[in-house]
């Protein structure tokens, strides 16, 4: 066989191929919409090479794959949208008519309610007052709500009747919950009384005034607590910038015993000319040194004390109190940058009372400068 013959073959074989297929799914979707199938069926027709070969003889088109690939996409959206409607249509109809047998089935079931009530209806009220006597509310509440709104005004008093006594019931219930709650709550927990005080009042308005009293309570506790929240932040931020109380123990090399500082910077900052220029901040430090004993010094990282060496004064203020001039003396290795105040134990002993110290000493071509600290929270023994 010459090649074209083979293409020939191979070409027929594949357009009776999708003859078959549009033809099969042609007929299947007639079942569901005519229109739709008949779609796929015109489909179907244009792969049907005879059908092709008198389309040529009669009009002299030749239905090219280019051709038939168009008229199959067109047709297979087509056939998508109608079949879509198809269902769409299906759907709605078929839900009607299962909503309009729902409606039957409930107008049946309640015709035969109504005479079945109709019928039993002394023996129904007999029932449900036999559970009414007997405090069954929740019996006597399912058997109402079974034969209520069934035509008989005598069934549905009883209901309205059994519902009311049964929401008492539940309220006494609850009320006696929840005043048997309240023995068990501590009377500092403020949130849990004021929430069950506030049940308690949807019940019985007595409450109420228990109920706001607590809720004030607990609101007056949250926002105190946020308070102290706020301050620990900001005492936080503060320690962790060195101008709130910081602690640290070490090790003394000679003795082996510890040696205890609390040290806070000053809260205001100084800038000295050339060479010691630069914001710096002043340190007050309290020693606690085994061999030395307990010291007080006051020291800044760049400029000189003046303080001789027959010792000098600073002036030292607590808090809103009067100035006070206390001795004070170079360290022994004559650092110019740090002061050892005299008398430690009484400085310490005001500084524990006070919330600020301001000290002033006299700085090498600096003149006095007065240094503030915040000593509150003082922990030291």
């Amino acid at each position: 066989m010459t090649d074209s013959k083979v293409r020939g073959f191979f070409g027929a074989v594949v357009m009776w191929l999708l003859f078959t297929i549009f033809l099969l799914v042609g007929l299947g979707a007639m079942f569901t919409s005519f229109l739709a199938g008949l779609i796929m069926l015109v489909a179907a027709s244009i792969f049907v090479p005879r059908l092709n070969r008198i389309i040529e003889e009669k009009t002299g088109v030749l239905i090219t794959p280019g051709m038939r690939a168009v008229v199959t996409i067109v047709c297979l959206g087509v056939f998508s949208y109608t079949s879509s409607r198809a269902m769409d249509i299906d759907r709605a109809e078929h839900a009607a008519q299962e909503a309009s047998s729902n409606q039957q089935k409930a107008e049946q079931a309640q015709k035969e309610k109504r005479e079945y009530v109709s019928a039993n209806n002394s023996a129904i009220l007999s029932e449900i007052n036999m559970l009414i006597a007997k405090q069954d509310y929740d019996a006597a509440s399912a058997l109402g709500s079974q034969y209520s709104n069934a035509g008989s005004f005598e069934i549905d008093q009883a209901f309205s009747k059994v519902s009311a006594h049964k929401a008492e019931m539940e309220s006494k219930q609850k009320k006696a919950s929840l005043l048997d709650a309240i023995g068990k709550i501590k009377q500092d927990d403020y949130k849990s009384l004021a929430s069950t005080y506030s049940q308690l009042a949807a019940i019985d308005p007595s409450f109420q005034p228990n109920a706001d009293k607590f809720s004030k309570l607990d609101k007056k506790r949250a926002e105190e607590e946020k308070v102290r929240e706020q301050a620990a932040a900001e005492r936080a931020r503060r320690q962790s910038m060195g101008l709130a109380w910081n602690y640290t123990d070490s090790e003394d090399g000679m003795s082996g015993k510890s040696v205890r500082r609390a040290f806070v910077s000053s809260i205001n900052t100084v800038d000295f000319k050339f060479p010691y220029g630069g914001t710096q901040r002043a340190t007050l430090t309290i020693r606690k040194h085994p061999r030395w004993g307990t010291s007080v010094y006051v020291a800044i990282e760049k400029g000189q004390f003046i303080c001789g060496y027959d010792d000098c004064d600073v002036r030292v203020r607590f808090s809103k109190g009067n100035a006070q001039r206390m001795s004070a003396s170079e360290p022994d290795d004559h650092s110019s940058n740090l002061l050892f105040i005299s008398n430690a134990s009484s400085f310490i002993s005001q500084a524990r009372k006070s919330d600020k110290v301001y000290i002033e000493a006299n700085f090498y071509q600096e003149g006095s400068r007065v240094f503030e600290f915040d000593t509150s929270g003082l922990e030291w023994k």
